[in-house]
């Protein structure tokens, strides 16, 4: 039984990472169609303020989308920028319609829907990891009280 949950809490592993690379090759396209596209824009307020980034979690990782709220000089005239998480709600989709600049709106659109896949699955695959988890810290507790009865327990630990 041990060597089965190993082999399974593998192959959920190895699914997550592989789903991470992906996650991490669409924000670098993401990415990449930002800096060709802010070159060909010099008007500030044309440019897009809507950015990706993958955040890690207990177990696995999550797409997440952040804006810049607005941008302020510091002490030494430095630019800084104030960003804001975008938050998705209970849902798998986040919506950005109504922070994206017109131009970029397809683009969002697009890796939006990829990104609803891959959080769903990403999810589904997460929960598999607690479910295993929560069954262990179950089993030992019950061989704990059992053995603290004087009572042989012979359940899957």
């Amino acid at each position: 039984m041990n060597d089965e949950k190993e082999a399974i809490l593998a192959a959920v592993r190895t699914r997550i990472e592989t789903l991470r690379l992906e996650a991490k090759g669409m924000v670098d396209d993401h990415w990449k169609f930002y800096l060709e596209e802010s070159d060909a824009r010099r008007d500030f307020a044309d440019k897009s303020r809507l950015f990706p980034r993958i955040a890690t979690t207990k177990n696995g990782f999550a797409i997440e989308w952040y804006y810049i709220r607005k941008w302020f000089k510091d002490k030494k005239e430095k630019w800084k920028k104030v960003t804001r998480y975008v938050s998705r709600g209970r849902s798998f989709r986040t919506n950005l319609e109504a922070r994206a600049k017109p131009w970029e709106l397809d683009v969002v659109t697009d890796f939006e829907n990829r990104a609803e896949m891959i959080r769903r699955e990403v999810t589904f695959l997460s929960v598999t990891i607690e479910s295993y988890d929560r069954f262990d810290r179950l089993q030992e507790k019950r061989a704990e009280a059992a053995l603290s009865e004087g009572l042989h327990y012979s359940g899957p630990v």
